[in-house]
């Protein structure tokens, strides 16, 4: 038994020496495989670091209608007594795209003192989306307003300057000439440039001017988001649970299912638009425009009205017509084309010559918007420059 023992523990002892190659083989294979697997989870973490840096949150569950949409304004704004809403301080849009809310409330716009130092010219910008360079997403010194700063301040280096970009997406005149009348008052500003027409357009229709009184306002006449709605861009799929947490997959997940927004020339197909436009929408205008002029007036400002561009024009191909979003107002292309020709009629009514600023020059230009109204990076480094030298005409 002894000797079996030793043979066994002998045979032992002279069977260990292999099992090291396997323990190095199993070693080489584990490095390998976290070789192999290693890349691929970098350059997603990277994707995924990347995705959460510069695009919106999407949120999966809204999107396949299991969970209620909120309103796309909550995100980043907030009720305003005197203007509907105001933007939340801060940033807006995904982090590292370059825009922000100032700690005074201002769109892409430097911080500043209410209390306007002796001998500075301040100048207040009010508009829409355009002016406030929301759509496309324009980093803060890409916007209109801001190359128009720095071109004054290039030709007048004299002059003590600065400016608030007023606008949000969505304003009319009505939300401009609140803001103006009950908050940029107190910020003296000592020229006014108006950058509208578009937003306004939406209240160029029967159902909507015969309510203008109740404009920005829910059923029961109270101001608010409206609630959420369920709609469904994309069907739900098992899959949703396993990468829900990621706004790579989750991205992803949208363009596969063929999610993505649809072409605006495609939504203003499936609903059939009308040929005119209700003219009264050009007296609520007309009126709005000469209580911003009062206004003006009465804070011992200049006034001055743009004509605004967009790539609206009556010879627009039917490639580029299909970048406009008609369907916002209810009525087509002729018909946008007349009404913004009425626009203009009724500033150039209003307001002489020294104190228009004609921008259509870029109206047409496919190249400068990125749809119906919104300019791109190149179209507004136009329109600042147009702008820029119409405001040193006037500060002359």
């Amino acid at each position: 038994m002894r000797g079996m023992a030793g043979v066994s523990a002998e045979g032992s002892d002279s069977a260990a020496p292999p099992r090291a190659p396997r323990r190095r083989w199993s070693r080489r294979l584990a490095f390998r495989l976290c070789g192999a697997l290693g890349l691929p989870l970098l350059l997603f973490a990277c994707g995924e670091l990347y995705v959460r840096q510069t695009r919106m949150h999407e949120d999966l569950w809204v999107m396949t209608g299991r969970a209620p949409a909120p309103h796309l304004m909550a995100e980043w704004a907030q009720p305003d007594a005197f203007s509907a809403y105001r933007a939340r301080i801060g940033r807006y849009g995904p982090p590292g795209s370059g825009k922000t809310v100032s700690p005074q409330g201002f769109i892409s716009t430097p911080p500043l003192e209410k209390t306007k130092p002796a001998g500075r010219r301040r100048i207040v910008f009010l508009g829409g989306s355009s002016t406030a360079g929301s759509v496309p997403l324009i980093a803060d010194e890409k916007t209109w307003p801001w190359r128009a700063l720095e071109g004054l301040r290039a030709a007048r280096p004299e002059l003590d300057l600065d400016f608030v970009n007023a606008a949000l997406p969505g304003y009319s005149t009505f939300e401009s000439l609140g803001r103006l009348t009950h908050r940029l008052r107190f910020y003296r500003p000592d020229v006014i440039v108006v950058y509208h027409g578009w937003n306004d357009l939406y209240y160029f229709t029967a159902e909507r001017v015969e309510e203008i009184e109740r404009w920005r306002t829910l059923p029961d006449g109270s101001w608010g988001f409206p609630p959420g709605e369920r709609h469904s861009a994309i069907a739900p799929s098992w899959v949703d649970h396993l990468i829900w947490p990621s706004q790579l997959l989750t991205k992803g997940r949208r363009v596969l299912a063929g999610g993505a927004r649809a072409p605006a020339g495609e939504a203003s197909a499936a609903r059939e638009l009308r040929a005119e436009f209700d003219r009264r929408g050009l007296e609520v205008w007309r009126e709005n425009l000469r209580l911003l002029q009062a206004t003006a007036q009465t804070l011992g400002a200049e006034l001055l009205v743009c004509k605004q561009a967009t790539l609206i024009v009556a010879e627009l191909p039917e490639a580029e017509r299909a970048r406009c979003r008609y369907e916002f107002h209810g009525f087509g292309h002729d018909a946008h084309v007349a009404a913004f020709r009425e626009l203009y009629a009724v500033i150039d009514e209003l307001f002489p010559p020294a104190r228009v600023i004609d921008l259509t020059s870029l109206s047409g230009r496919s190249e400068l918007f990125e749809d119906h109204i919104h300019p791109t990076e190149q179209g507004c480094e136009q329109l600042g420059r147009l702008v820029s030298e119409a405001l040193t005409g006037a500060l002359e």
